[in-house]
């Protein structure tokens, strides 16, 4: 790939094109330039002023662009210690939350912008895992960070219950899957601290998000572009988790008939339809791990082996596109039709971690040997030595850093399943030397 071709416009969270990707001269300027300059140059200053605007004048931005023109399908063993991974990846979590104005995590860091306001969906699953590696760790700054965001989240709410989709910055719209990542986050604070305030805000956002649930059980109002998507089973599995505190049989009965619904859309290879941003777009391998994760852990909390098949199915096409290929496609038409042009990194990690979860419940070490790979694939792309603050210990969206997901930018969720998954590795392996 070009110069010009890698250096284009950035993305915004959401895979469309960033509204002010960069600043462009005026359109007279622009003719008078196309008259004056010869054709052949023309792109070279198109790349030259993108380049402007990504920064790359930034010795670490250049470097890690560097790095990935010059290796773009690196797959080398990282040689380190996966707890020093954890470690720097929580490091940047917490340098993210330092970055914000009023709290939260940052949604990303982006050569083009720096860093982002905070972002209520994502700061909401982050405090699960900052609670977690607070305990395996031993750190109790994290556990403070989490309660921190935790009373965050409760300030953010929107009067109806739900939390809103976007940067905190943004006009407040209700979104039901970033509510349901927050209701699971503010019940992982209950049950740490114990504040009964964290489990009525949760079920304030459980109460909201069975009102907007169709008859059908999906979910089609304040979706992104009011698209019905099969991966908000991720939604359904706080709510099953909200019905067991609470006792709220409502929450599970919605959760299970949107289960019900979503499950329709897998057809025999595993492939599960509108599990995309946008409709007739392909399936980022990061919305189809969370379609995954969301089945998986629905069932087991439900006890119903059905929703578990469900996700094993789309787990183990997964598992023989990278057993034959190496590689996990950034996104996936129907038909498993990849786009290797790059790897989704949030979606590797994801991947991983089911995979991870698998081996524990099947025995199946097919599982755990590909987790352990692709867990691998994704460390190797994370720069431990760079002495700058945003990049150390950050994961990029795509592999390479022009990749169509999240261009140019490190977003936080991408550290939160990174940590997840290494320490599900961590589970997965230790379970395999219990082993009888």
């Amino acid at each position: 790939m070009g110069l010009s071709a890698q250096l284009s416009a950035v993305r915004s969270p959401n895979g469309t094109a960033s509204k002010r990707p960069h600043p462009r001269p005026s359109r007279g300027l622009q003719t008078k330039l196309r008259r004056l300059v010869p054709a052949r140059v023309l792109p070279v200053l198109r790349a030259a002023d993108t380049a402007a605007t990504l920064r790359l004048y930034r010795p670490s931005h250049l470097s890690t662009w560097y790095r990935d023109w010059t290796d773009s399908s690196t797959s080398t063993l990282p040689g380190v210690d996966r707890r020093r991974y954890v470690a720097e990846l929580l490091g940047w979590l917490k340098r993210a939350h330092d970055a914000t104005v009023g709290g939260g995590v940052a949604a990303y860091y982006s050569f083009a912008e720096g860093w982002s306001a905070g972002y209520p969906e994502t700061t909401g699953y982050i405090i699960v895992t900052c609670l977690e590696a607070a305990v395996r760790l031993g750190d109790p700054d994290l556990r403070a960070r989490a309660r921190r965001f935790a009373d965050w989240e409760l300030g953010v709410q929107m009067p109806v219950g739900a939390w809103q989709s976007g940067l905190v910055t943004a006009t407040p719209v209700p979104a039901v899957f970033n509510t349901g990542q927050v209701i699971q986050g503010l019940l992982a604070a209950y049950r740490a601290f114990g504040r009964i305030r964290y489990l009525e805000a949760a079920a304030r956002g459980a109460h909201w998000l069975t009102a907007q649930q169709d008859a059908d059980g999906a979910w089609r109002r304040h979706t992104y572009r009011d698209f019905p998507n099969s991966y908000s089973t991720r939604v359904a599995w706080p709510l099953i988790d909200l019905a067991e505190v609470t006792g709220e049989s409502e929450f599970r009965e919605s959760a299970v008939k949107y289960l019900e619904w979503a499950s329709r859309w897998q057809d025999e290879s595993g492939w599960l339809g509108r599990c995309s941003l946008e409709p007739e777009e392909p399936a980022l391998t990061h919305t189809l791990a969370y379609a995954m994760e969301g089945f998986l852990e629905s069932g087991l909390l439900l006890r119903e082996e059905r929703w578990v098949r469900v996700a094993q199915k789309t787990a183990e096409a997964l598992l023989h596109r990278y057993e034959v290929r190496r590689h996990l496609a950034g996104s996936y038409a129907q038909g498993w039709r990849g786009d290797h042009s790059y790897a989704c990194l949030t979606g590797c990690a994801q991947v991983a971690l089911v995979w991870c979860r698998l081996s524990q419940l099947t025995g199946d070490a097919r599982y755990l040997n590909a987790a352990l790979k692709l867990n691998d694939f994704v460390t190797s792309c994370i720069d431990l030595d760079t002495a700058s603050r945003e990049i150390r210990g950050a994961v990029k969206g795509s592999h390479p850093i022009w990749g169509h997901y999240m261009r140019f930018r490190f977003p936080s969720w991408a550290v939160k399943f990174t940590v997840d998954s290494l320490l599900r590795e961590e589970d997965a392996l230790k379970a395999l030397e219990d082993r009888p």
